[in-house]
């Protein structure tokens, strides 16, 4: 099961202990980072483990299988946490949608500049094309 996060407040640890997570990270609206597993909830701080990933045919890309080595991963705040997946192939797909929806964000950029090029390239106004550059 995939749990989007609203509130992380109302998030208990015990309830998310040996559960995958993906943090929303600031810089990037589109992406959620590496997941970890949480292994213990200390007050608002959960101390995760993170797990390697090897290549998988079925997502064309390297994936979580639930089984690969594990290795420390540091703290996390429960504050930061965006989203609680149950199994591997929850943390793969919600990835997955997260490279897709990045795929669409750098086309809806690239139509905008061409946008703007064919807007300045047909003005007599050479202001708008040194904007444009």
């Amino acid at each position: 099961m995939i749990r989007m996060i609203e509130d992380p407040a109302e998030l208990a640890g015990q309830d998310i202990t040996g559960k995958y997570i993906l943090r929303k990270l600031n810089y990037h609206w589109f992406a959620y980072g590496k997941a970890g597993i949480v292994t213990a909830c200390k007050g608002t701080i959960l101390h995760i483990d993170r797990e390697e990933t090897v290549y998988s045919e079925r997502w064309g890309r390297r994936a979580y299988t639930g089984t690969g080595k594990r290795y420390p991963g540091g703290v996390c705040p429960i504050s930061a946490v965006a989203c609680i997946c149950d199994t591997p192939d929850d943390v793969n797909a919600v990835i997955q949608l997260d490279i897709e929806a990045q795929d669409e964000f750098y086309q809806l950029i690239a139509k905008a500049q061409a946008r703007v090029h064919a807007v300045a390239s047909s003005s007599q106004n050479g202001l708008f094309l040194v904007a444009a550059e």
